[in-house]
Order: C-alpha cells, then sequence, then structure tokens
C-alpha cells in the first residue's frame, strides 16, 4: 500500500470518526434536549401563563415518555384574575396518545386520566369569574388557527379510557351567596368514537358534596344519526335550592330529598325529535317559614313522565301523586300567609310575566296529565284577624282528578276530606280549565259538621256562642258566563245557642233559628244564592253574607210564614187580634187566633208571645163621637139612623146651625169631648178585660203576654184597635 492510499485511508478513518463524534454530540443535545425539553415548557408555562392563557399558571413537573406518547403533569394550578385565588387545580394529568394516527387524520387517545381535581366558578349576576378567559381566547385566535380549527374538523376522534378520579366542583351563586358543591366526582368513559361510521358512549357518576349521587349514560350512533340515554340523581338534597326560592318567596329552611329518573333519545338532523320519559321522586319535604313555622310538608310527591317532546311543547304526564302532605294555611290581616311569604315586589312580575305571556304569538303543543291524586292530606287553618284565634283541621284529604290538558274544555275533580275530625265532606268540581268562569258546576255535601267549631265566628260577628248542634249541607253551584246560581239546602239539628254578648252585627239569628225550628228541633232551609261576578265590586263573600242577612231579617219580620205550617194556620190568624169599635165581646175568629197561639205556645215554650195593642186614638174618638151623635138623633126622633142618611145630616146642621161640613166633624161638635174620651176609654179596657180573661183561663203558667199602648208607637197611626203578635226570646225578656 502506498502512502497515497494510505493518507486516503487514514483521512477517510478520520472523517468517520468525525461523523460518529457530531453524530454523538448531536444525539447527547438532542437527548439532552428532550429529557430537559419537559422541564424548559414547564418554565415557560409557568413565567408566561398570562400570555399563553390569560392568567397565572404553575407546574410542578411535566413528563413525557417519547416511547409510548405518554404525557404526564403534576401539581398543576391555574389562578384567578387576582393571581392568588385558584380558578382550576389538579394533582396530576395523564394523556396516551399515538401520534402516528394524526397521519391517517385521526386524533387517537388511548387513555387520559385527571385525578384529585378542583374547580371553583363564581357568578354574579350574569358575571361569571371565567368571562375574561373567553375573552381572551377568543381575541387571541389568529387566522392561521381559524384555518387549522377549520381543518380539524375532518378529524376522526377517537378516545379511550376516559377518566376522572376525586373531582371536586364548587359553584358559588354570589347574589345569593349560595354554593353548591361537586365532590368526589369520578367517571369512566370506555370510549368516544365520533366520526360518521362509529358509535360512542359515555358513562358519568359522582357525589354531591351536600348529599346524593348523580349518574348519567349517553350513548351515539353515528350510522343513524341517533343518539340516547339517561340521568339518573339520588337522594339530592332539597336546600340546595333554598337560596333561589328565597328570591321568590320568604323560607327560613327546607329539608327532604329529590330522586330522579329520566331517559331520553333523539336524532342530531332533527332537534324536535328529542324526547323523554321517567319520573320524580320529592321524599320528606319540609318548608319552614321566616318564623320557623312548618307550612309545607310532603311524604312522598311523585311524578311520573309519558314519552314527551319538549321541543314541540307536548308534555305527557301519567301521574302526580302526593301522599300524606301537609299545609299550614293562616289568615292574619286580611293576608293569608303565603302571601306575605311572597318577596316584595315578585308579585307585580308574576302579573307582567302573565300579560307577556298572553301578548306572545300563541304556542302550539299540549300538556296532558292523566292522573292527580292526593292521599291522607292534612291542612291546618288559622284565622288570626279576630280578637281570638279561630283554629280548624282538614284530615284525611283525598283529591283525585280525571285526564286534563290545555286542549280540554272540561275537567272533574272528586274530593273528600274530615272536619275537624267529625264531620265529613264530599265534592265534586268541574270547569273549563282555559277559561274558569265560562262555566263551573260544583256539587258538595257536609255531613255531620259540628257547630261549635265555628263559635268563635260567631261570637265575633253577631255575639252569639253556639253550644250544641250540628248541620247538614248540600250545596249545587253553577256559575256560566260569571253568573252564580247557588241552591243551598241546610237541616241544622238540636242548635242551642247563649246568650248574646256584643258582636260586630246585630243579626237576630237566634230569635230567627227558633221560629224556624220544627217539631223535632231541626231547622230546614232552602236559600238561593245569585249574582254578577263579571262586576269587579262584586265578591262571592259578599254576595254570600248579604244573601244570609237578607234571609235572616225577612224571617224575623214574617215569622209566622215561617211557624205556620208546624200547626196548620194561616199566618193571618197568628199575626194580629183585630177588633171593631163596638166588639164587647170576642168572637169566633178571636178565639181561633188565641188557641193557634196557645198551640204555638207549645211547640215553641222558649218563645214569649207579646200581644201589643195599637190603635189611633183619634180615629176612635171619631167613632166614639159618632156612636155618641147617633144616639142623640135617636132620642130626639125617636128614630135609628146612619150618618149617611139625609135626615141625620138634616138634624147635624140643624143642631150646629153650621153648612158645608163633614159629617164628623158635625158629629165632634156636638159630642162632649168628655164622653167621648170615656166611651174610648171603656172600650180599650173591655179589649183588655176580654183578652186577659182568656188567657188567665188557660193558666198561670203560659209565656203570652198582654203589652199596654204605647202613646209613642208610630204603628198606632192610621190603626184599628188592634193586638200585634210578636216574639221574643224568653231569655231576652228575663234579661229585660
Amino acid at each position: 500500500m502506498n502512502e497515497q492510499e494510505s493518507s486516503q485511508k487514514t483521512s477517510l478513518i478520520q472523517r468517520k470518526k468525525m461523523l460518529l463524534y457530531v453524530l454523538g454530540i448531536m444525539a447527547i443535545i438532542i437527548s439532552g434536549a428532550m429529557i430537559l425539553a419537559p422541564s424548559l415548557i414547564k418554565n415557560y408555562i409557568n413565567k408566561n401563563g398570562k400570555e399563553l392563557a390569560g392568567r397565572t399558571i404553575n407546574i410542578e413537573k411535566i413528563k413525557y415518555n417519547y416511547f409510548t406518547s405518554t404525557l404526564k403533569v403534576q401539581g398543576f394550578k391555574y389562578f384567578e384574575k387576582n393571581g392568588s385565588d385558584l380558578f382550576l387545580s389538579f394533582d396530576s394529568f395523564m394523556v396516551n396518545m399515538k401520534p402516528l394516527r394524526l397521519l391517517k387524520n385521526e386524533i387517537y387517545v388511548q387513555e387520559l386520566k385527571m385525578v384529585n381535581s378542583n374547580a371553583n366558578i363564581f357568578q354574579n349576576d350574569t358575571i361569571f369569574n371565567f368571562d375574561d378567559l373567553l375573552t381572551f381566547f377568543e381575541s387571541s385566535e389568529s387566522e392561521t388557527e381559524n384555518k387549522e380549527k377549520k381543518e380539524s374538523k375532518s378529524y376522526k376522534l377517537n378516545l379511550h379510557n376516559l377518566e376522572l378520579k376525586n373531582g371536586d366542583l364548587h359553584y358559588t351563586d354570589l347574589k345569593v351567596d349560595n354554593t353548591i358543591k361537586l365532590e368526589q366526582v369520578s367517571f369512566a368513559i370506555p370510549q368516544i368514537v365520533w366520526s360518521k361510521r362509529d358509535s360512542s358512549k359515555a358513562d358519568v357518576e359522582f357525589k354531591l358534596a351536600d348529599g346524593g349521587d348523580f349518574a348519567s349514560s349517553f350513548n351515539y350512533n353515528a350510522d343513524l344519526g341517533e343518539y340516547s340515554g339517561y340521568v339518573q340523581i339520588d337522594q339530592l338534597e332539597t336546600k340546595a335550592f333554598l337560596p333561589y326560592i328565597q328570591q321568590n318567596i320568604e323560607l327560613s329552611d327546607l329539608n327532604g330529598t329529590v330522586s330522579a329518573f329520566v331517559n331520553f333519545n333523539g336524532l342530531v338532523s332533527d332537534i324536535n325529535q328529542f324526547s323523554f320519559n321517567g319520573e320524580l321522586e320529592l321524599d320528606k319535604l319540609e318548608a319552614f317559614d321566616k318564623m320557623e313555622n312548618e307550612v309545607l310538608e310532603g311524604e312522598k310527591i311523585r311524578v311520573v313522565f309519558k314519552k314527551s317532546y319538549p321541543i314541540l311543547n307536548q308534555i305527557n304526564i301519567d301521574s302526580v301523586s302526593i301522599s300524606e302532605p301537609y299545609i299550614y294555611l293562616a289568615l292574619e290581616d286580611s293576608m293569608f300567609n303565603f302571601e306575605k311569604m311572597l318577596v316584595s315586589g315578585n308579585e307585580d312580575d308574576l302579573e307582567q310575566d302573565y300579560v307577556q305571556q298572553n301578548a306572545d304569538e300563541e304556542i302550539n303543543g299540549n300538556v296532558v296529565l292523566n292522573h292527580f291524586i292526593i292521599s291522607n292530606g292534612l291542612m291546618d287553618f288559622s284565622d288570626q284577624t279576630m280578637n281570638e284565634d279561630f283554629n280548624y283541621e282538614l284530615s284525611e284529604i283525598k283529591v283525585n282528578m280525571d285526564t286534563i290538558s290545555l286542549n280540554d274544555n272540561w275537567v272533574n275533580l272528586n274530593a273528600n276530606m274530615k272536619l275537624n275530625k267529625r264531620g265529613t265532606l264530599e265534592a265534586q268540581l268541574g270547569l273549563n280549565p282555559s277559561d274558569p268562569f265560562s262555566k263551573i258546576e260544583l256539587n258538595y255535601v257536609l255531613t255531620d259538621f259540628q257547630l261549635p267549631d265555628v263559635n268563635i265566628y260567631s261570637k265575633h260577628y253577631v255575639g252569639l256562642p253556639i253550644l250544641f248542634g250540628d248541620m247538614y249541607y248540600v250545596s249545587k253551584t253553577t256559575i256560566i258566563n260569571r253568573q252564580l246560581n247557588s241552591e243551598n239546602e241546610l237541616i241544622i239539628r238540636n242548635v242551642e245557642m247563649g246568650r248574646k254578648t256584643g258582636g260586630l252585627y246585630d243579626i237576630p239569628i237566634k230569635l230567627a233559628l227558633f221560629i224556624l225550628k220544627d217539631v223535632n228541633g231541626d231547622i230546614v232551609l232552602d236559600i238561593p244564592v245569585n249574582g254578577d261576578l263579571s262586576d269587579p265590586e262584586v265578591k262571592v263573600g259578599k254576595i254570600v253574607w248579604d244573601t244570609f242577612k237578607g234571609f235572616i231579617f225577612k224571617i224575623v219580620a214574617s215569622p209566622f210564614k215561617a211557624m205556620g205550617n208546624m200547626i196548620n194556620a194561616n199566618p193571618e190568624d197568628l199575626e194580629e187580634i183585630a177588633f171593631d169599635y163596638a166588639d164587647t165581646t170576642l168572637t169566633n175568629k178571636h178565639i181561633k187566633s188565641l188557641d193557634l197561639l196557645f198551640q204555638l205556645e207549645q211547640e215553641k215554650p222558649e218563645f214569649l208571645i207579646e200581644l201589643c195593642y195599637l190603635n189611633d186614638k183619634k180615629l176612635e174618638e171619631y167613632d166614639a163621637a159618632s156612636q155618641i151623635v147617633l144616639e142623640q138623633y135617636y132620642q130626639k126622633s125617636g128614630r135609628r139612623t146612619n150618618f149617611r142618611s139625609k135626615e141625620y145630616l138634616d138634624f147635624l146642621k140643624n143642631e150646629t146651625g153650621k153648612d158645608s161640613l163633614l159629617v164628623q166633624d158635625y158629629e165632634v161638635l156636638l159630642a162632649p169631648s168628655e164622653e167621648v174620651k170615656q166611651m174610648v176609654q171603656e172600650r180599650e179596657s173591655m179589649r183588655m178585660y176580654l183578652l186577659n180573661r182568656f188567657i188567665e183561663a188557660r193558666g198561670d203558667s203560659t209565656n203570652i203576654r198582654i203589652k199596654g199602648y204605647n202613646e209613642n208607637e208610630v204603628l198606632n197611626i192610621g190603626s184599628r184597635p188592634r193586638f200585634e203578635v210578636r216574639l221574643t226570646l224568653a231569655e231576652d225578656y228575663e234579661e229585660q
């Protein structure tokens, strides 16, 4: 080998060595870079977090396995805008990808796992604590990024083994100062494939910090464009909703749990085909007002939905069942407690929403409720508007209703309940749900209603305590085009009322009830109630009250119309005992009336029967004068005549020496006034004597009393001599 060849060989070896050195150095540099790259990237992100992601970021460690394409991030912290409070953090994040699949337009993730994540979301009115991030990322999006983003839409998304372990999410609504915590949220999704030819499935499960479990499953069929799944909530504490309810209703506390299971499905291509079915349950519901009084309770409230299409406004509710509900209803200062619980201003908002809803374009659709049931309900009612609280209990409440929908023009509802543990109420209600006052039919029956239960009302309004008595009441009420027509039949048994002491209204109810009692002690009433409800000034309560008052006064004003049938008497024979001026004995008609009054006394021993003497004495003096002057004419002429005869008129003219007077004026001039007054006095004495003798002959125990002449009685004017029959309760007479 010559020198030239040796030199060339040596040079070649040197070049190879040099290449190996260079390659080695490059390998060392690349390896070092690859080893240092995660740390460098971590430091760069920690230093430039605000420029990269809008906020400060801190990462403890980043690892990348180049052989398995596995990225691991540990100790990640994403801060709030203030740079000190945490917005998002997690202990570890791992993602294992197959980068070569990108060449086939496929994003393939073999595994993704996040452990011990924590996120805090704050909302103040309409502002969220991540709004600045949305603005940042929107503004930083370049045309190149938009292009890449557009091209990425053609990629197939193939995600496997997605897992979140022990995640926490805290949502705080600053406006109502309420925080909802989702703690220990864990879920595993075996696979999500999103393309035109593959299907996917996702399952999620987690627990709520304040109680309750959440689970969900989602399935997607890409070939058919169909999706389906379910959402399940178990034992979610209702207390989480309290701050939002408190914006409208003043409640101090809310207890109970909510559970729900809802299936859903639909088509990606047609949102209208989204449908759901399932059920919702509220258990052990308790609501307390601001004074910590329990106002609502429900052992179980269950709502079952059939297949419904909410986008099309087609909701099909199979049943709503409420078991053992309780409500405390109190009337305080002319307002019910639930009205007072409404947060001030919300009444106007609700009214405006209603007006706006009716002003909007009509929405097609329908809501159907097939069954509505209340079982074993209880209501405590308290009226606190009087000097003494009135408390009443409605128990064993049962309600059921036929199928109802927004398109129906008629619905029937049946209800029955116990009244203060003794009486019963059975009711049937039919109405047009879209326009209730166009037609309503209400029929109900009260049985064994205990009158002493409403004793407080009786004492407050009419001053009469109710000691005993029960009532049977049947009502048939219709409202057609706001015209009220109600037929009411009452049977009151064994009623006994105490002595009157005050009361807001002076209504002779006690007297009327005694008048209406039949021989068995029962009171049977038919009271029609009518009114025009289209008048905004007219209230149903006022119509009923005015009708009742009018009925009572009518009975008291004409008592014998009500009692005549009891003794088979003509009311006119009971109303008065009338005398002719010249009567000196009791006629058959007088005796008949007196006998009927004694018979009435036997039937109504609680009454004092007063015979009140009425007479216009001036008219009787005219009659007495006429009788005296006619006797003068007889003494002088020897003939009997009457005041109409010509001979008598000539006699009057001759005796007085006057002309053109009325006959009674002539007689007054000719009859001595003393004789006239004496005759009137004798006649009145005779009438009193005849009645007293007849009454005394019947015994001393009678409650029939004769009341003498009262010159101030207005009924004297124009009256013939008569004894008007008046009824007074014996106990009231004794008090006087």
